[in-house]
Order: C-alpha cells, then structure tokens, then sequence
C-alpha cells in the first residue's frame, strides 16, 4: 500500500466518522422472507484441445518455505491461442468446483429427505462431470490436476488495442498488411502494438501497467472524495495528493510511450504468447524426476 492509499484510507475513515450518528430508533420487527436459492445450472463446457505439450516432465525447481513446495514442468503453451485455450479451461474447471462448492451448502441446507436425495444426486453428476474434464486436462498438459497448487508463467505477452471494424478494413487493405498483426478474441478485433519477450521482462511490464492503472485509480478516488471533504487541511492534504500523482502518471505515460511507440490506453489487453506450466510434486516425485534426468544417468 502506497502513500497515497493510507490517505484514501484516512480520509474515508474521518469523513465517515463525521457524518456517523447514534440512531435513537428501535429496530422494527421483520421477518425474513420465505426464499429459496434457485438452481443454476453451469455450461456444458468441456476442455478445448491444446497443442505443443511437451512430452518429458521436466524439474522446474523447489521453493525455499519451509514446507519444501516443489514444482515440475509439465508444459509450454508456444502460441496465443495455447495459452489463452489453458486459461479458458482452467477458468471451465473453476467454474465447475465453485458450483459444487454452493451445491454442498444447499445439501447443507436441505430440510427434507426428498430434497437431500436430489441435491446429492445433482452433486455425483457433477461431480463425475468435473473428475473426467480434470483428467482430460490432465492428458493434454501432461499430469496437470485441478487439484494440484500450479503455476503458468509467461515468457512471451503481447499488447494490444482494440480497433473497429471500420479500422481493420482500412489496415487489412494496405500493401504492407500482416494477417498476425490483428488478432480476434469473443468476436473483438484487436491491433497487436508490441510484444514483450523473456519473464524478467514481462514481469516489469506488469509492474509498469499496475503503477499506471493504480495510479490513475487512486486519482479518480481522490478527485470523487475532494468535494465531500469540509476541513480545510484535509482539503490541502488531497490538493497536493492529486497533484503529486498527476505528476507521476504524466511521467509514467511519458515513459511508456516513448518504450512503446504508442499511447497508453486502458482498453489495451494482454496475451500471453508463451508461457511454461508446472504443478507442485511431492519429494518422492521429485526424487523420481531426478532420478530418470541426463545428470543422475551420467553419474551412473
């Protein structure tokens, strides 16, 4: 939490503590309505196929907490469409136990024998729906589970603006059009403006488009709050808070166009165009891993 953030923070806190006062009123007698949950129902949604898996589990390396939590390589996605096809699926198979999850409170929940009956069936369905997805994802990425803490680290991200459809008949008509220079995602074009490449890389990427887009967050918030503030030193306090950040984002931007070539807008997105997978592994896994490595073969 930045400097800015304890200011917001304090500012709320004071200006609710200001306009707070003790009710004198008695609570009235209500009761509660007589509502059930409605039943939803997930998509049928089974994992789409992926490809470029590698075949070998490769070590990826041990954590240094002190539970000793190891990690294998299981996978690398080399295109757009591998990892944004991962991500879908795993988002498919949360989607999929977070409905058990409300399930198991309606079972909970249940008063009657007939309706415990017909909560735990729906339950086993889904359930044995959500076993043979997970195993389907576990032959396409090569051991990966559900059930499995995880990892997807991108190598490779590119970024993106959105364009009309008006724009891309004008770039698609020009001599030197590229077909990979726009990419198409839920029916939305998108002009692809840069690509980042190696994971120290696109991690300081990220961090540059949080500070910008956390930025222009905390000075949103300040510019709402300012009206409503009556004391005048906390007036000066926000004044100067908004100042300092308008600085900062006109710095950062600065920067970002000048790295990038282009304006940064909050429409641009990003996609992983590489990305590596892995699982956490017991100790006995690992051991195996290594055992079966060109190092440990050498040794022999």
């Amino acid at each position: 939490m930045n400097k800015f953030s304890f200011l917001l923070a304090a500012l709320c806190i004071s200006l609710n503590a200001q306009e707070a006062k003790p009710a004198d009123a008695k609570p009235a007698d209500a009761k509660p309505a007589d509502a059930k949950p409605a039943d939803a129902k997930p998509a049928e949604a089974k994992p789409a196929d992926a490809k470029g898996a590698e075949a070998d589990v490769k070590l990826a390396g041990a954590g240094k907490d002190e539970q000793k939590a190891y990690f294998a390589e299981v996978w690398v996605g080399k295109t757009i469409g591998e990892c944004f096809t991962f991500k879908r699926n795993i988002q498919v198979l949360s989607q999929q136990v977070e409905e058990l999850k409300r399930l198991q409170v309606f079972l909970d929940n249940a008063l009657t024998t007939p309706e415990k009956e017909a909560r735990g069936h729906e339950i086993a369905a889904k359930a044995a729906k959500l076993k043979g997805d997970n195993e389907s994802m576990g032959k396409l990425y090569n051991g990966f589970s559900i059930e499995r803490p995880f990892q997807l680290v991108p190598t490779k991200q590119i970024i993106a603006t959105p364009i009309s459809n008006e724009e891309f008949t004008k770039l698609s008509g020009a001599k030197d059009f590229k077909a990979d220079s726009v990419i198409t995602i839920d029916e939305k074009k998108y002009l692809v403006r840069d690509t980042i490449s190696g994971q120290g890389e696109v991690e300081t990427f990220g961090l540059t488009l949080k500070r910008i887009t956390d930025g222009k967050a905390q000075l949103q918030q300040l510019i709402d709050l300012q009206p409503k503030l009556t004391k005048d030193e906390d007036k000066k306090k926000v004044e100067k808070a908004i100042k300092e950040i308008q600085d900062e984002l006109t710095k950062s931007l600065g920067e970002f166009k000048q790295a990038r070539g282009f304006d940064f807008t909050a429409d641009a997105i990003k996609l992983d165009s590489e990305a590596k997978l892995s699982v956490q592994i017991t100790e006995e896994e690992k051991k195996a891993i290594e055992a079966k490595s060109p190092a440990a073969s050498e040794k022999k």
